[in-house]
């Protein structure tokens, strides 16, 4: 397994005597516009200290839109995910979300559209064994949320800095429910991945599900690792 060692303690009392640098609804106005113009993070899966599968999760821009993808195989586990997502570069306001979750035998198509306050479309589930079905979905949406496919893109692209802290509600398209999610740069740590040894800040996010801990290469401003919480499981830099 890879080892952390923090650089930089933050403690509850110190991060509380930073003001907080973005709040909802002026956050994303802070995302740097060449990160946003298109990118890529590319990492390998492990889970319980094994290489078991990866994720290639990239986003380019459009026109006044942002269109994401994300590819991630959990190979151990039997899922893999393709998903293409589409935004306003405005306040990252959702447009589409079209996933295919494969999971054992069975897989599941995800087709919704957005609207101003709203989501709605449908799940096709594929049954080798009982056939194909399908729900409609629907669900009303706060003013400001975004997608939960594109938390990992604002974590690329705002100009975290210790003490830093974004807070918005996300809306997760296979469980259709909406979250209050927050990101909060607590420190810095040195993080060892196949790929080499790191100085990253340490970014939480904290209030969705699952929880998930982001570590930032100081550097070349990469995401280097990702670590699901409650699950010995880790995204990280893979070897070149």
């Amino acid at each position: 397994m890879m080892k952390m060692t923090c650089l930089a303690a933050v403690s509850v009392a110190a991060l509380a005597s930073f003001p907080a640098q973005a709040q909802p609804g002026d956050w994303w106005s802070r995302l740097d516009p060449e990160r946003l113009a298109g990118g890529e993070i590319h990492l390998e899966l492990q889970y319980e200290g094994e290489t078991d599968g990866f994720m290639r999760y990239g986003w380019r821009s459009e026109g006044d839109d942002i269109v994401l993808y994300d590819r991630t195989m959990w190979a151990s586990g039997e899922v893999y995910e393709t998903m293409e997502v589409r935004m306003r570069r405005d306040g990252l306001a959702p447009v589409s979300s079209d996933i295919r979750f494969h999971q054992g035998a069975n897989y599941y198509v995800f087709d919704i559209d957005f609207e101003p306050g709203s989501a709605a479309g449908s799940v096709q589930i594929v049954q080798p064994a009982s056939g194909v079905s399908s729900q409609p979905l629907s669900s009303d949406l706060t003013d400001g949320a975004i997608l939960r496919a594109s938390y990992f893109l604002v974590a690329a692209a705002f100009p975290f800095e210790i003490g830093d802290s974004v807070s918005f509600n996300w809306f997760a398209t296979m469980s259709n429910t909406e979250e209050a999610v927050t990101l909060t740069a607590i420190g810095e740590a040195e993080v060892e991945t196949p790929a080499g040894v790191f100085r990253a800040l340490h970014v939480e996010q904290r209030g969705g599900t699952p929880p998930n801990d982001i570590y930032i290469d100081r550097e070349s401003g990469r995401i280097v690792r990702i670590d699901v919480g409650g699950q010995p499981m880790s995204f990280v830099a893979p070897a070149d």
